[in-house]
């Protein structure tokens, strides 16, 4: 080994790896763009075909005031209605478990009889 000014250490070696690693990695993550966050329309999946499709009764931006409404849809008739997040920050008021889009149809139809104005959305997993 003689002719080299200097002998990398196993150390030294583990540390530039280490360097490389961490300035590498981010670079190669934004060579593509920023990452995207979801907007708030993104976490909305319209119902299109049969399989689980929720009757959504309503979106809001805090759990108390979904538990509210809540409560005033379940005067209306919709017992099963629950309060589940959406994703993207916000909360639904939703009846799940329509197997047809047929049969979410014709619910989301007597909701705007009641005065609800319901949306189907095909229920994420």
């Amino acid at each position: 080994m003689t002719g080299w000014p200097r002998v990398l250490h196993r150390r030294d070696l583990a540390y530039a790896i280490v360097a490389i690693g961490v300035l590498a990695y981010p670079v190669g993550q934004l060579a593509g763009g920023l990452p995207h966050f979801p907007s708030r329309n993104d976490c909305v999946v319209p119902a299109t075909h049969d399989g689980d499709i929720e009757l959504v009764l309503g979106r809001f931006d805090s759990v108390v005031a979904a538990s509210s409404a809540r409560a005033r849809f379940r005067t209306l008739g919709y017992t099963g209605a629950e309060v589940v997040g959406d994703g993207c920050g916000r909360v639904k008021v939703a009846v799940p478990g329509y197997p047809t889009l047929a049969g979410a149809r014709d619910a989301a139809a007597e909701a705007a009889r009641a005065g609800i104005h319901a949306t189907l959305e095909q229920a994420r997993p």
